[in-house]
């Protein structure tokens, strides 16, 4: 029978996130994480088939943080600008993870409309609009589309530490965008 694992696959990712909060994802290797924990390579080989399989782990527990300000984002009044509003305080909150989370290369080919990258909250919030709203789905899509770039332009300004927003510019921002683009039937 092996030896039992002194460091268990929990306290590693434990270690892996916090070092990725704090570093940003650059500094996730076998040798950090073991640096930090104070050991060889060898336990994080033990747990994990490779640094792959530990940054999978890193991204979900970031998502899971990430889901949690977007389902407050979904009590707010109105829900479509209270996610928005989450998302660009997640960016500010968490910068790294942010960053890690949604300003990684994509894929190959570009898309052909914008919803950050991999958010599978996009369907529940493009359903709130259609049904508080009352628009269609295309509709709903495209409005959701102009103003995910917008609100994650400026996401990306607070995850660069460049922003110069308040809160209270932001919301006022978003609100102000929202009434153009619904104004018209242009969207």
């Amino acid at each position: 029978m092996p030896p039992k694992a002194k460091y268990s696959r929990e306290k590693i990712i434990d270690v892996a996130y916090e070092m990725v909060r704090k570093n940003g994802e650059d500094c996730l290797s076998a040798r950090t994480i073991a640096k930090e924990l104070g050991c060889s390579t060898a336990p994080i080989f033990t747990v994990f088939s490779s640094i792959e399989e530990l940054y999978d782990e890193v991204v979900k527990r970031a998502r899971a943080l990430y889901d949690r300000y977007i389902e407050e984002g979904f009590s707010a009044t109105p829900a479509f600008k209270g996610t928005g509003m989450k998302y660009i305080q997640f960016a500010k909150d968490e910068p790294k993870l942010f960053r890690m989370l949604f300003m990684r290369a994509g894929p190959d080919t570009p898309p052909s409309h914008y919803f950050p990258s991999g958010d599978g909250n996009e369907p529940l919030i493009r359903k709130n609009v259609e049904s508080t709203y009352g628009m269609d789905e295309e509709r709903a899509r495209k409005l959701y589309n102009h103003l995910s770039v917008y609100v994650h332009g400026i996401a990306v300004l607070f995850a660069q530490g460049i922003c110069v927003f308040t809160d209270e510019d932001v919301s006022r921002m978003l609100s102000e965008m929202f009434l153009a683009l619904t104004k018209g039937e242009t969207i």
